[in-house]
């Protein structure tokens, strides 16, 4: 036992010297970044971007349309009009996964086309309950100038036609991620 006790002092005091050094880096090296945006989710008309692949047969009987499936390719834009400025797509699979409500389970990933976060992306990974005023999404990865990246999004709807073929919804999006050098 007399010859444990200097190995154990040796590894704690070891410990308080290495572990506040690689919090005080990881600390440095994290990033935050807000971003707003306008989703456009075109499910009809000439130029539809998402589009069915699946259903079961309860999606027609239920209100909640569980069991369908989409997958997507909306356009990501800096205002809520159409003809705003391209920020980036989001693309993915959504389904239905509720038997009650209309609530999405996503499965997305923001792909930015342009501006400063170009060739970067966000994953995102949950539930979006659409009959929410306010909605939290989790963002669950990122690339590129996202690297390890966690937070969240909280989305509204912006606008829905009558016909309900184009809606748009607007992102805030908190996203905590590393800073990389150019070296890596």
């Amino acid at each position: 036992m007399a010859k444990l006790i200097p190995s154990l002092m040796l590894i704690m005091c070891l410990s308080s010297v290495v572990l506040p050094q690689s919090e005080s880096q990881s600390s440095e090296t994290k990033k935050v970044t807000r971003l707003h945006f306008y989703l456009h989710d075109v499910i009809g008309g000439d130029k539809p971007t998402v589009w069915g692949v699946a259903e079961c047969n309860l999606t027609e009987v239920l209100a909640s349309e569980f069991g369908k499936l989409v997958v997507l390719d909306n356009l990501v834009t800096s205002g809520p009009d159409v003809e705003s400025d391209e920020v980036g797509r989001l693309q993915g699979t959504v389904g239905l996964a509720d038997l009650r409500e209309k609530a999405l389970v996503m499965l997305l990933n923001l792909v930015f086309t342009k501006g400063e976060y170009e060739g970067s992306t966000l994953s995102i990974l949950g539930r979006n309950p659409l009959g929410a005023a306010i909605r939290e999404l989790p963002v669950v990865a990122g690339t590129g100038a996202f690297r390890m990246a966690t937070g969240y999004i909280l989305t509204t709807t912006y606008f829905s036609d009558p016909a309900r073929v184009h809606s748009v919804y607007e992102y805030n999006v908190v996203v905590y991620h590393n800073i990389f050098s150019s070296s890596l």
